[in-house]
Parts: structure tokens; sequence; C-alpha cells
């Protein structure tokens, strides 16, 4: 005999009750209140806690929040930190062990519930019984006691951001998120968090980005969050002050803690610093991730020393110190000065690149990553641009630079390239990592005067053209689709191209893969990007004919705060 019904429910759950809804009777929770969002209260007696105060014991006559208030102010003035675990994971991924999923939320997928949906009567009756031979499980304790909101915007970040912070999301490879289940004891983590998620969702709620006057038709209105979150009523409406709220509130707790850093909560407070950087991104890409990442410059520098260095590093602290290198180099795009180094010598700098070009999200291949790092120490030329008389100093070690990064070759590269996946495609790997040599040549070379000989095409002595390299980086990525893993990838370098860009159907290509990239990871930073261009490509067709054409300086009215990742 097959599946009886003699255990199933024979009234609906509360909720449905309430509501007067077509419950399923479904254990441990009906479906219709996991589609709906909705906590399903079951079907037995319902049972509310109050304030009850005991009968007996030594609690007799107290109740439960007395004990907590005065716990609370036995506690008040010690140092918190060392009351929870400290935040790192090993380099075995033990962080790993531990990965929230829908089931967690107590949540069902989008997809599953409109296929129900279409089934046959009969079909939704086969389709339920087969599920009462599997159970869910319950809520996952770590979300349990949030509110709904914090609970929704756990639940975004898990599901909708922590995907396009890596290159691929697999266990035991995504940093990340394996820092869900910190967030319980980590208030400042959740605040950050929520912060990143919430403005995230106002993104995807409000309308999409622009058409410049390059383009075409306005692309159709993006539905596809709007069918995954159906089970929530759509996306909360107080996203943009809920994001507000909690970033005001992780600034909070982190002044607290910045005040009283120690070893056990350094990576605390720097992987609380990189999601700051990380809103900057999801809000514009402009205005305070400049300061975040001073701050962490200073705090980074304790790392190199005693209590504070780690041997070997843990796979949190190389996912921090990776992250922030990368970002302290496309943060100096719009600022050619002598930049300070990030991480100290007594760090062993090639681990971090190794994990940077392979599951950082910007995969960019670590011989070109040590090239831009190297340029930092040259001096600041674009206080007079048009002066064709640059130091010969400057000129030779710009020439020696770009040579390395003409001589790297990308399929060498793949040979020894320490794959991130069983599912690597190596093939986009050479795509993206072309597509990044050609912009690191671009970035070279605006540190010197359009007509310096090593650009000027009429000297002769010409090391590269810029439309050239723009037109390379495009056939590159060309080849990457939206489905692509890498194709989160593509943004840097694609800028880096469009700014060079003199054709008018490459800029209206160029701004339509800006959207398509934008439908997939709705970070305001690609807003910033096609704003900027469009500035670039005004001032470059005002131009008179035989101008320099140096978007660099035009750039700077936007302000040397932009960061485009």
């Amino acid at each position: 005999m097959s599946l009886t019904r003699f255990n199933l429910p024979t009234k609906a759950c509360h909720n449905c009750r309430k509501r007067r809804w077509r419950c399923d009777r479904s254990l441990p929770s009906c479906q219709k209140c996991s589609s709906a969002g909705t906590e399903c209260l079951g079907y037995g007696k319902l049972f509310v806690w109050n304030r009850g105060v005991a009968s007996r014991g030594k609690m007799m006559g107290k109740g439960y929040e007395d004990k907590m208030v005065r716990d609370a102010g036995a506690t008040e003035g010690k140092d918190k930190t060392h009351d929870v675990p400290t935040l790192v994971w090993g380099n075995e991924g033990a962080g790993a062990s531990h990965r929230l999923s829908e089931d967690d939320f107590g949540l069902v997928s989008a997809d599953s519930v409109s296929d129900f949906v279409k089934m046959s009567s009969r079909e939704q009756d086969q389709e339920m019984a087969l599920a009462m031979t599997v159970q869910r499980p319950l809520a996952d304790p770590l979300v349990n006691d949030l509110d709904r909101n914090s609970r929704y915007y756990l639940y975004h970040f898990a599901t909708q951001l922590c995907e396009v912070m890596v290159v691929y999301d697999i266990p035991g490879q995504n940093p990340i998120r394996d820092l869900i289940p910190a967030t319980s004891a980590y208030p400042l983590l959740l605040q950050i968090i929520v912060a990143n998620s919430a403005f995230h969702v106002f993104n995807i709620s409000r309308n999409p980005m622009g058409q410049s006057a390059c383009q075409g038709d306005e692309s159709p209105p993006v539905t596809a969050y709007y069918q995954a979150v159906s089970r929530f009523g759509g996306p909360l409406k107080s996203s943009y002050r809920d994001a507000l709220v909690a970033k005001q509130q992780a600034l909070s707790l982190l002044a607290q803690s910045v005040a009283s850093v120690n070893a056990s909560n350094i990576d605390l407070i720097l992987i609380t610093i990189l999601l700051f950087v990380n809103y900057a991104l999801v809000e514009s890409g402009r205005d305070k991730w400049k300061v975040h990442m001073d701050g962490a410059l200073n705090l980074i520098k304790l790392l190199g020393e005693p209590p504070y260095l780690q041997r070997p590093m843990s796979r949190l602290r190389q996912t921090i110190l990776s992250d922030f290198l990368v970002f302290h180099i496309l943060g100096s795009t719009f600022s050619f000065t002598t930049l300070p180094g990030l991480v100290p010598d007594t760090i062993e700098l090639e681990p971090i690149l190794r994990y940077a070009e392979t599951n950082n999200y910007l995969s960019c291949p670590s011989p070109l990553l040590r090239i831009m790092l190297e340029s930092f120490a040259l001096p600041d030329t674009h206080d007079s641009l048009q002066d064709s008389n640059t130091s010969t100093n400057v000129q030779e070690q710009v020439g020696n630079l770009l040579q390395r990064a003409l001589d790297f070759d990308p399929i060498t590269w793949s040979l020894e390239f320490e794959r991130a996946s069983p599912f690597e495609d190596i093939e986009k790997r050479i795509r993206i990592a072309s597509a990044h040599r050609s912009a690191v040549c671009i970035y070279l070379a605006r540190v010197l005067p359009s007509t310096n000989p090593l650009l000027d095409p009429t000297s002769g002595t010409a090391l590269v053209s810029l439309t050239a390299l723009a037109d390379d980086v495009v056939l590159h990525i060309s080849h990457l689709k939206s489905g692509d893993a890498l194709f989160k990838s593509i943004c840097w370098p694609l800028f880096l191209a469009g700014a060079e860009s003199e054709d008018p159907a490459q800029r209206e290509w160029i701004m339509n893969t800006l959207d398509e990239l934008y439908g997939i990871m709705f970070w305001g930073y690609l807003r910033t990007s096609k704003r900027v261009l469009k500035a670039i490509w005004k001032f470059k067709d005002e131009a008179a004919v035989g101008a320099g054409n140096c978007w660099v300086e035009e750039v700077k009215d936007f302000g040397n705060e932009i960061l485009i990742a």
C-alpha cells in the first residue's frame, strides 16, 4: 500500500483558517504558508509565550526578563568581543560546514510553486502525496529569532548577493556565504549585511537603468526577481529606509569595535569594512568607499605584526586581503598618483594574488595585478598632461610595464591556473584574462600624455594603439554570455574600452552590455559607469581634431572617489 492519509491533520493550519485559504495540510508546515513567505503556525494548540512569573524555586516571584536585565548589568563595561568565538576559518574550510539554504529559512523555491500551480488537480494530489514522504526541516535556529524583515534581507543576501561577490559560489569556496551563521553572534555583521541587502532590494524595485543616446528602444522591465520573492508579497517597500537605518546602526557598532580592536575581532572589523565598500558599490560606487579603504589600510598594517600575524593565513583573512587589494587597485583608475602599499612586507603577497585571480569576482590574472601594483610607484604626470617633455625616466618605466603586460600570454597562464570549480570553462578564463590584459595596457598608457611616442601612431615607436586595445577588449568580452560565471567580471575592462571607443555602434553595444550586467547584479556602480562613459564620449566628440582627448582629466569633474569594479 502506498502513502496513507490517516496521519494527515484533519483541519487547516491556523494561518489558513484565519485567512480562509484552502490548506494542503502538509507536514511539518503547509505549502500555502511557505509560498506566501509567512510562518506556518501549525495544526495543534497555539501556545503564546507571555511574561510569566515563576511560582517556585530561586526565581519565585520573578520573570525571565528580570534575569536578563540583571545579567546584562553584570556584564556592562566588559570587553564584549570575548563573549563570542573568534571570527576565523582555517585553510581546510571549516566554516563551510554550515550552509544556509531555502529550507533553513522555511521557504520554498518560486519555480516549484509556479510549477505546482500549473498542474491539474489530480497531479497536485499526486505531488502532495509524494511530498509527504519527505518532510521539510524546521527553520534554522540561526534565523529563527530574527524579525520578518531581517530574515527576508538575510535570505536575500544568501540568494542574491553572495553569488555575485565571487566567481564560483560552490560549497566550501565562498567565504562570504560562510559569514551568514556568524550573524547570530555578531550584530555588527548582521546590520551591514542587512544594509547591503536592503539597498540591493531598492535597486531591484525601482526603474531599470536609464538608456543613453547611443541606445535604441528601452530594455524590457526586470521581472525575474519579483517572481522569486512573490512568497514575500514582493520586495519590501521600506527597503530604502531599512538600508539607511541598518547602515547607521552598523556604523555605530563599528565605531565601538574599532575603539577596542584586538586579535579576536580584527577580522570581524575588516570584513565589515569590506562590506561597507560593497555597500558603496551597490549604492553608486561613489562617496564614502575611499574613507572605508583608508580606515582598512590602517588596520591591515597591524596584520603584519604579532599578535595579529597569522602563519599560515586563514582562508577568511586571505579573502579579506585579496578583495581589499583588488579594490585598492581599481580605486586608482582615476587617480594616477603614487600610492602606498596595502599588504605589509611581512605577509606573503603571492597567495593573496593567487586567490584574487581564482575566485575574486574580477578574475584578473595575478601577473597583471602585480604589474598594476608596481605602477603605483610612478609619479603623477597629469599635472602637466599637455607637456610633451615628460620625464624620460617615467616614460621608460611605463614602457617596461606596458611591454610586460603585452608579453602576458593568457593561454600559457591558463596551463598553470588553479581551477576554482570542477565546472571551470578554461576557454572563458582565457577570454576574460585577454580582456584584462588589454585593459591593463589602457590603464598604464593613460599615465602618459596621448602625444607620447609610446602612444602616438605617427611616431613610429608606439607600443600600443588605444583604439585597437579597446577593440580587443570588446572582442573577448563578446564571447562571454550573461549565463557565464565570469560575465560578472567584465565591467572594469569594458569601461576602459568604452573610454577609448570611437565607434558609435561599439558604444551602443557597450551600453547594452552594461544594461545586461545590471539586469543580473543590480549594483548601482553600473549606473555610475554609464554616466561617466557618456561624459567621456561627450568630451571626446566635442574636442578639436588632433586634440589629446585624455578622458582622465574630464573624469576628475566627477571627483576622485569613483570606484568602477
